[in-house]
């Protein structure tokens, strides 16, 4: 029999972060449980740590009960390679997809939404309940797909990630100071001045982008949308104009960069684990329709974020 080869990536609650790291807060945390004043934000904690433990136990419970599975649990990456298996679990919710995205190819991965009172879940394709269903239909050959196209960044020309599934935030080191920089948009140049830029693909732009005034895209679209966070306004009698071109699409075939005018700029990708350190006069170029990531699906559309 051949045997089918599963990776579950999985999270830790918050309160489990705070506890493996000593921090002071995680016993905070459990002393306030009776506290009037803390009890309102502690028990969101708890009880998401608390749904997360039991969607543990009951997803390793399933797949134990398939005995021609081989596998292997993880809370990192160290040392994996996601694209020898046949197929990635990950238990947690956005973010754990987000962070072993990175780390994908061509293996589909069936995401479970471990905590789904607190958690969106966009890239989920259901809870630990329905693991069973979702997982027969995986070894069946029958699971609902969708491919979610991913965005290439590049620094003077070099790749430095080709596989952003949700988006980038170009900024200062310090995202409370000024950015400056010139956007490039095929032949149109301009220099601004704002607190920065997201540029997102159509699955981010359901995200950040859009609580800041973007547009959701059709989740299958390969171009890329930007919008310009928080744009200085008119100084004419300092020398500074208003941008112009704030927000836009980006096409799979455009030309589409920012030029660093600042000493110290970062890349945030897909949140603020990833920071790319970006000089001045450095040009870093974004290109959609990369490579995309397949994601289980579950019966019913994603809710939008």
């Amino acid at each position: 029999m051949n045997h089918t080869r599963i990776l579950v990536i999985h999270k830790q609650s918050g309160i489990s972060e705070m506890r493996a790291t000593g921090h002071a807060a995680a016993t905070r945390a459990q002393q306030a449980c009776d506290d009037p004043v803390f009890a309102p934000i502690v028990a969101p904690l708890l009880a998401a740590h608390d749904a997360h433990t039991e969607a543990m136990a009951h997803v390793r419970k399933v797949l134990k009960s398939h005995r021609h599975l081989r596998v292997v649990w993880r809370h990192n990456l160290s040392g994996i390679i996601p694209d020898s298996f046949d197929l990635v679990i990950t238990i947690g919710g956005d973010g754990t997809i987000l962070h072993a995205s990175h780390a994908i190819g061509r293996t589909p991965i069936l995401g479970i939404n471990s905590s789904p009172a607190t958690s969106v879940g966009y890239f989920t394709a259901g809870d630990a309940q329905q693991i069973s269903a979702l997982l027969t239909a995986f070894l069946d050959g029958g699971a609902r797909t969708r491919n979610c196209y991913r965005m290439e960044v590049r620094v003077n020309g070099e790749v430095v990630n080709s596989r952003v599934l949700n988006d980038v935030l170009f900024c200062h080191e310090c995202p409370a100071s000024t950015t400056r920089y010139k956007l490039i948009h095929d032949d149109y140049q301009e220099m601004q001045i704002s607190s920065g830029m997201w540029i997102a693909t159509a699955s981010g732009s359901t995200a950040a982008i859009h609580a800041a005034g973007g547009t959701v895209m059709p989740h299958a679209a390969k171009e890329l949308q930007y919008l310009v966070r928080e744009p200085a306004i008119s100084a004419s009698d300092k020398g500074f104009l208003p941008a112009q071109r704030v927000r836009g699409m980006v096409g799979c075939d455009d030309t589409f960069a920012i030029q660093s005018t600042i000493a110290s700029a970062r890349l945030y990708v897909d949140g603020p684990h990833v920071a790319i350190p970006i000089r001045f006069g450095d040009i870093v170029t974004f290109h959609g329709g990369a490579a995309p990531l397949t994601l289980l699906v579950g019966p019913a559309p994603a809710t939008p974020r």
